[in-house]
């Protein structure tokens, strides 16, 4: 077992390695690379999947359900980026960096998935802290600050993972996973605990942790946008609080009240920021924010059917999302903006792009028949049965699971609007599709929409079933009055359509108050949601501001305190010997007690 997942860590590090020294005139040879290496891997991980761990005693490395899942996805989001980057980063002068730091990012996420000793599993994930950075600022010196910003809250929260790891050892006496399961009793339990899901959270990307994700929207490019913050990271960061809070440590209703609190905040807070934004990549990466609440939701419920919501809501999103990022990759590619207001009438020019667009869109929005419909109804029934204790605070958290979902709807008819309907900009030179290596991974991921949205009951049974056990069946006959009403209303859209557009109509133009409306006087798909800022003033100047940034909170902070110090070395040699006489002082002080 070990032999064959050290084998799958290696091989693709070693890979990148080569693609890195490779020439940067040689065409081909590190897209073939890339491309094979990743197709072996998805290959392997179909066939690896469903072998058990427990062939050696204490292994380093283990394979479960659980970590052959979210192995599937690594491999699968690997190989697809790698296809749509054999157009999309044509002609790019970084392909050596690009290629080498792709390949060991799915190798220091495979060690991640596998890793049962936690030392190791902290080296992965520190080293996948790194990659994180480069591949961030591959995007040139408009992207250095967010690369910074990016490593300074991933690697901080790494620091929490090693101390939540150390307070585990101290705990238990133990560093493998599968012999640790912690009784919350203790400070240091509630100090382990807390500490792990920081590390989980910055990595997802939910609230407070979530700020680097916007920042590096824009600036980034679009396929590590779609490999990274939509995808991996969240299958990362759910799978570690999947581990925590199903494996680690038994459950403590406060400590999971408290992750409810944070998946709710997480949904509504970031949609809320979702639905003003004019830049087509960073409304995406507050939804990208926004979905995991449900996942954190769907975990924090603490019954079979949410957990198990929450996790396949983790894979929907990183389908769904990464097709998002992929369709906004092509039309940057072609229009060479992301701007809203610069965009428009795309869909007849590019059809396959809009309408993998389109059906990713109803996926995340939650419209059924699609997959984010069905894993956010489980989380919902999750919720519903979490409701039967008779606490209040259960109605808080579908509302806001309810209101995430409308105000989700409501900013993707925005983008559909903006972006592929609507008037037709002037764009510099001519409008097409994009290439078939760029459509052809977001056909593919379209497609895994519509069939674990109808099959649901394949990926619950093949993967959800054995990692949460007791899962409740999912009541298809709630679907009835839902799916009736979208079913009439496609049939009366169609037959209005047909009889619309057999009419003869004269044509005239466009007026208000008797004056013809001139391109300046035309609202935009933007324009009806600035009202929306005018509602809460208060809160949307402050988010502008970064006063919920907490990395802006935390520089302040920091250069205050580094001020002050600072004024205290002022060159007076009795200054420095008083200073050092109190920390003498302190540290007796300490000495005594301890």
């Amino acid at each position: 077992m070990e032999f064959i997942i050290s084998h799958l860590i290696f091989w693709p590090f070693i890979i990148g390695g080569i693609c890195r020294i490779i020439p940067e005139k040689t065409k081909f040879v590190r897209e073939f690379l890339s491309f094979i290496t990743t197709l072996f891997l998805f290959i392997f991980s179909i066939k690896f999947f469903g072998i058990e761990k427990n062939w050696y005693p204490e292994p380093f490395f283990f394979s479960d359900t659980l970590s052959s899942f979210i192995f599937i996805g690594i491999s699968l989001f690997g190989l697809l980026i790698v296809i749509y980057s054999i157009a999309f980063m044509k002609g790019k002068d970084f392909q050596n960096r690009y290629y080498s730091y792709i390949l060991w990012t799915i190798s220091a996420s495979t060690g991640t998935v596998f890793s049962n000793h936690l030392i190791l599993l902290s080296a992965f994930w520190g080293f996948l802290g790194i990659t994180l950075y480069l591949l961030v600022n591959i995007g040139g010196e408009k992207a250095a600050y967010g690369a910074k910003k990016t490593f300074i809250i991933v690697g901080g929260s790494d620091s929490f993972l090693i101390l939540g790891i150390a307070l585990l050892w101290i705990l238990t006496g133990s560093l493998y996973m599968d012999q640790i399961s912690v009784s919350m009793t203790t400070r240091a339990s509630y100090a382990a605990f807390l500490s792990l899901v920081i590390a989980s959270l910055a990595k997802a990307g939910a609230m407070p942790f979530h700020t680097w994700i916007p920042e590096i929207s824009e600036s980034a490019p679009t396929s590590v946008m779609a490999f990274l913050p939509a995808s991996l990271d969240k299958l990362l960061g759910i799978y570690l609080l999947a581990r925590i809070c199903l494996n680690l440590f038994q459950f403590h209703y406060g400590l999971w009240l408290l992750l409810r609190f944070i998946g709710a905040i997480t949904i509504v807070a970031a949609v809320m920021m979702a639905i003003i934004q004019h830049n087509m990549k960073k409304l995406l990466s507050y939804h990208a924010v926004s979905q995991v609440g449900y996942m954190v939701l769907g975990i924090a419920t603490g019954n079979p059917i949410g957990i198990a919501g929450g996790l396949f809501h983790m894979l929907n999103n990183a389908i769904y999302k990464c097709c998002l990022f992929l369709g906004a990759g092509a039309v940057e590619e072609k229009t060479k903006t992301t701007e809203l207001e610069q965009l428009g009438g795309l869909g007849k020019f590019m059809p396959f792009t809009f309408s993998c667009f389109l059906i990713a869109s109803l996926s995340i929005s939650g419209v059924p028949p699609f997959n984010g419909f069905f894993s956010k109804w489980m989380v919902y029934q999750g919720l519903f049965e979490g409701a039967k204790d008779g606490s209040v605070l259960w109605t808080i958290w579908i509302i806001a699971a309810m209101i995430g979902s409308a105000l989700t709807l409501a900013s993707f008819l925005k983008i559909i609007h903006s972006v592929f309907l609507g008037h037709s900009k002037e764009y510099q030179g001519k409008i097409k599709e994009v290439s078939f290596w760029m459509v052809l991974p977001s056909i593919v991921l379209a497609v895994f929409c519509i069939v674990f949205g109808i099959g649901y009951k394949i990926p619950t049974n093949l993967f959800l079933k054995p990692v949460v056990s007791g899962i409740s069946q999912f009541n298809v006959f709630l679907l009835i009055p839902s799916l009736s009403v979208i079913i009439i209303g496609l049939i009366f859209g169609f037959l209005g359509y047909i009889i619309f557009s057999s009419l003869k109509f004269k044509k005239a133009t466009s007026f208000v108050g008797g004056e013809k409306v001139i391109p300046e006087m035309e609202m935009s798909g933007t324009e009806f949601y600035r009202t929306i800022e005018d509602i809460f003033p208060r809160i949307y100047k402050g988010a502008k501001n970064k006063i919920f940034d907490i990395y802006d909170i935390g520089k302040s902070i920091i250069f205050y305190f580094g001020n002050a110090f600072s004024s205290l070395h002022n060159g007076v040699l009795l200054t420095y010997i008083s200073w050092i006489l109190f920390g003498v002082m302190i540290l007796l002080f300490l000495f005594i007690r301890i």
